[in-house]
């Protein structure tokens, strides 16, 4: 037997009965949880605010408030109520003042609302005709930044525009039509011809500026929304524009521009020389720098993301974290020391970690579960931190002590009652010889004498991870709860694990991750003899729909398949949203390497295909359009090949509604008990 390398670092239930007053964690259990979204601490440290969504899942309606707690005592109180959603909150400087986006009674679109800290009736601020979002208080407290959609033909006039979009909703004409290379994002349409701007808004007055009235660049790659920072004293603001022109032939590429907020519209490309992505920018607090993200080759696909500090008086651009093998993802600054703290994914969780302004003296903070909303305090960290037992909660970490304490932890008694199976990581040989990362999940009721069917469950991406996360959409503990051992492979490709192994795959998608999972059933085979090698499913959505559709060409070792959004014919998704990269994903296009295309596209290998499979596809896909379920659930009838198809006309990319969501997993639970039990 071969030897391999095991860690058990959560041990969440003892090998015995479960208690009778406990059960499985199932697909209704998930939409009974309250999910904290947004948190926000104030300027001062001592609270903070978050919204909470919580479902009806009969009606497939949602609610979303927002609280407010108070970070040394623990204590919180909902602090807003209405129906519909409100989201988005930030203090004002002076943390007298909490400014959210929200839609209600009387509003068709989200508009901006302030409330007093101490209470009361929210104020609406702004009513623009298409919604505003992504807000940010101006340093002194009187305005408030905001991005909203508009026509360029309107030329700032909202009474214009108000008209224009009467006019094109009285129009019977429904097509669309467009000569750019980039129309579609997820599950929208981007040819009704909106542009987003930046606009100001007086938080007395109400009058409303338009800071970018010229602007007909794409600010975000879904057609609404920016990312910008405004400058300590006000006077600038940073923003990421596309500087590819129509009609986009080229891959979208994000620059950063330096702003005047007098309202002018001047403005000036700072990292014009970087050919590849620029995002993220923050000033400093002191104003003196604008720190951001970037990346350098547009041949790569899952390149770092790298820190980066613009002087604004030498204008001298410094790549910061160069050779600290992680990719940055959101981060923030400790105003009080200027330590700056990011998240990242790192080996199957997203951990927290630190660096200096110069980008030296890398620190590890923590890296247990999932984290994200990251505020530090000197020795103090207040974040969200999830795991695969533990929904999202709100915590705060003494680096001095090491200790993390839960401050908020909403769903603690609905999973108090839940009997979660043991979670492992466990590493193993796969493809190149290469340490590949397992994470192994038992079923709640194990009992080691019996034998238990294995699902392997594969993410997408396919540069992405499994996380010891808490998953709505792919909750593994439900997969687990059905009865059944469960394993979630971070093969060659998923990101945590260095650029390198992130790399690996580009141009061959097919090749390393197949032989990581079928390594993975060798190592599980090998090491556990309470797995049935005879009863094997597997199942992935998206990249692992991609994956699911070329194991099923390449073996018959697998009893049953699912395949959600799954790529079927590389061809065929040069109907999808995205096409530039694909190219560099697939080695090549419909037009050019042709030989190579095919090497890797599961549709080559439909001879070879019988495997039962439930084929699950979206009507509002756009990523992975519908054709590819569509053409790949005709081929397996065709065949005479056991297969079930589970069409969803309004849902996208993911199952997003709740009854839908409980139906997807009553489908592939049935599927799997078909075939596995």
């Amino acid at each position: 037997m071969r030897i391999f390398a095991t860690i058990i670092f959560a041990v969440l239930v003892v090998f015995s009965a479960v208690p009778q007053d406990k059960k499985p964690l199932t697909a209704e259990d998930i939409w009974k949880m309250k999910r904290i979204g947004s948190f926000v601490v104030n300027p001062a440290k001592t609270e903070a605010v978050f919204s909470v969504t919580t479902y009806d899942a009969s009606k497939n309606e949602s609610e979303s408030d927002l609280f407010l707690l108070d970070l040394k005592t623990a204590d919180y109180r909902k602090f807003t109520s209405s129906k519909g959603g409100e989201s988005s909150p930030v203090w004002s400087p002076d943390g007298k003042k909490i400014a959210f986006v929200a839609k209600r009674e009387g509003d068709e679109r989200g508009q901006i609302y302030i409330i007093s800290r101490e209470g009361g009736e929210a104020v609406r601020l702004t009513e623009m005709p298409l919604g505003a979002g992504s807000i940010k208080w101006f340093p002194d407290g009187k305005k408030i930044a905001f991005a909203a959609n508009t026509y360029p033909e309107a030329q700032g006039n909202l009474d214009t525009l108000k008209k224009l979009i009467k006019a094109k909703k009285e129009n019977k004409v429904t097509a669309k039509v467009t000569e750019d290379r980039y129309y579609r994002y997820w599950d929208s349409w981007l040819t009704d011809g909106f542009v987003t701007h930046l606009y100001a808004v007086d938080v007395t007055t109400g009058k409303v500026t338009d800071l970018t009235p010229a602007n007909e660049a794409i600010l975000s790659a879904g057609g609404s929304g920016a990312d910008f920072d405004i400058s300590p004293d006000g006077l600038q603001i940073v923003l990421s524009a596309n500087v590819t022109p129509k009609p986009y032939f080229k891959e979208l590429n994000f620059d950063l521009f330096l702003l005047k907020t007098d309202g002018s519209g001047k403005m000036e490309n700072i990292t014009a020389s970087n050919m590849a992505g620029d995002g993220g920018a923050r000033f400093s607090p002191c104003g003196k720098f604008v720190f951001y993200l970037k990346t350098l080759d547009v041949n790569k696909l899952a390149e770092n993301n790298k820190l980066a500090r613009f002087e604004l008086s030498s204008r001298k651009d410094t790549l910061l974290t160069a050779k600290i093998d992680l990719s940055i993802g959101e981060y923030e600054f400790d105003t009080k020391t200027g330590t700056i703290y990011f998240a990242c994914d790192f080996k199957g969780r997203t951990g927290i970690f630190k660096v200096n302004p110069d980008g030296r003296d890398l620190q590890h903070v923590f890296a247990e579960g999932t984290n994200s909303g990251i505020d530090p305090d000197s020795s103090i960290v207040y974040f969200l931190n999830q795991n695969n037992s533990t929904p999202q909660r709100i915590v705060s970490y003494d680096q001095s002590s090491k200790k993390l304490t839960k401050i908020v932890d909403l769903n603690e008694e609905l999973t108090a009652k839940i009997q979660f199976g043991k979670f492992e990581e466990h590493y193993y040989s796969g493809a190149d010889k290469d340490s590949v990362q397992l994470f192994l999940l038992y079923p709640p009721n194990f009992d080691k004498t019996k034998k238990y069917p294995l699902i392997h469950l594969i993410h997408g991406g396919p540069h992405g991870a499994f996380s010891d996360d808490f998953h709505y959409r792919w909750n593994s503990q439900v997969f687990a709860g059905m009865g059944y051992v469960v394993a979630m492979v971070n093969f060659h490709g998923s990101t945590g694990f260095g650029e390198k192994f992130a790399e690996s795959i580009v141009g061959a998608h097919g090749d390393k991750p197949y032989t990581d999972i079928m390594n993975a059933n060798e190592f599980l085979f090998d090491k556990f003899d309470f797995i049935d090698e005879n009863k094997v499913g597997a199942a992935g959505g998206s990249y692992g729909g991609y994956l699911v559709n070329y194991i099923a060409g390449q073996t018959n070792k697998f009893s049953a398949l699912v395949s959600h959004a799954g790529v079927y014919n590389y061809y065929g998704q040069f109907a999808s949203d995205m096409t530039h990269f694909r190219e560099l994903a697939y080695g090549g296009a419909p037009w050019y390497n042709q030989e190579q295309v095919l090497k890797y596209s599961p549709s080559s290998y439909a001879s070879k295909m019988i495997t039962p499979m439930l084929v699950i596809h979206g009507e509002k896909d756009y990523r992975v359009v519908v054709t590819q379920g569509l053409e790949l659930y005709g081929v397996l009838k065709g065949k005479g090949v056991p297969a079930r198809l589970v069409y969803f006309p309004d849902e996208n990319h993911w199952v997003m509604q709740a009854q839908n969501s409980i139906f997807w997993y009553k489908e592939v639970k049935d599927w799997f008990d078909r075939f596995l039990k």
